[in-house]
């Protein structure tokens, strides 16, 4: 059980009375009654059996007496959350709101974080995790939304959503694969596709490509949606907001291209991408590559199925290394 599910539980009481509204919550719990609602940005929580979701898009519940808020590990993610919080307590003054997160996730900042709107009432603490209360001013103005980061490759412009991964600039280890990854054909698969470098760029590289995108992260989708449009017609891409591999339908793929993604929250994860490796010969047709780069320590090869022809290393460098392994 997560941390701050367990400082939560000393006031059941006192939210089992409320009609809440739990945002982002990193699993279900049985403080989550059939009548509350829950906001998850990550697509594993949001198919939690026995949670009531909706997507980060729909409208809030104008019903709802309480929010919860569990801290994100990514600030500018905390700025787009609480955006939303100010906006719907301006329509719903009588809303009570928490923010519950670890000490090591960066909770006591959030005095500072808030100051301008809102001020802090610290509740509780316990296993290294701190509840506060948060009290609108009754003239508060909104917290100013974040902005999207944008930056370019190779004269392409993309742009991120709050807290995606690497949202300012290429990160070292995409960098490395796309400069030894060839133009492909066919049709490809970026897995954890963040803002869509990746698969931004091959869909520049050939008129014939085609790419499925996808991501465990709602924002991370939004972004590769937006980057996608500005290089190839729809009939040419895809981007779903998947938990792995479990809403992409059965098909197989010339190629699979991945960053693989290892963290959740502040913890770190290996679970999606080796689930992705072990099931690679089923994705991929006769012949079909996959394409990796990761960090030098993480061993994705004795995942691969022996189906799953000889491994090659492709780059080498800052810490990375890029592989390419073929479908027998």
């Amino acid at each position: 059980m997560h941390p701050s599910w367990q400082l939560l539980e000393r006031h059941q009481a006192h939210f089992s009375a409320l009609k809440m509204l739990w945002l982002d919550a990193p699993e279900s719990h049985g403080l989550i009654k059939s009548t509350d609602q829950a906001i998850c940005l990550d697509r594993s929580a949001f198919n939690t059996p026995g949670l009531t979701t909706l997507s980060p898009d729909e409208p809030w519940p104008d019903q709802t007496e309480g929010i919860i808020l569990f801290y994100p590990k990514a600030k500018e993610r905390l700025a787009w959350w609480l955006h939303q919080i100010a906006s719907f307590v301006q329509r719903n003054p009588n809303c009570r709101l928490w923010v519950v997160g670890e000490n090591k996730g960066g909770i006591k900042s959030l005095p500072k974080r808030v100051l301008d709107w809102a001020s802090t009432e610290k509740w509780d603490s316990a296993r290294h995790c701190v509840l506060h209360q948060l009290h609108p001013a009754p003239d508060h103005t909104l917290p100013q939304a974040p902005t999207w980061t944008e930056f370019e490759y190779q004269g392409r412009l993309l742009q991120a959503g709050p807290g995606v991964f690497s949202q300012n600039r290429l990160d070292k280890g995409t960098a490395l694969l796309l400069g030894v990854l060839p133009a492909l054909k066919g049709h490809c698969l970026d897995f954890g596709c963040g803002s869509g470098v990746i698969a931004q760029t091959l869909l520049s590289q050939s008129d014939t490509v085609t790419v499925t995108a996808l991501d465990i992260d709602w924002l991370a989708v939004r972004s590769c949606e937006k980057n996608l449009a500005r290089v190839a017609t729809e009939d040419r891409y895809r981007v779903i907001w998947s938990d792995g591999l479990a809403q992409l339908d059965r098909t197989r793929f010339n190629a699979i291209i991945t960053n693989p993604p290892f963290h959740t929250g502040i913890r770190t994860h290996y679970e999606a991408s080796e689930q992705l490796f072990r099931a690679s010969a089923d994705w991929l047709v006769s012949g079909g590559t996959l394409w990796w780069v990761a960090n030098e320590f993480l061993d994705y090869q004795s995942c691969l199925p022996a189906t799953v022809g000889m491994v090659e290393e492709m780059a080498h460098g800052r810490g990375f290394k890029v592989y390419r392994a073929k479908r027998k």
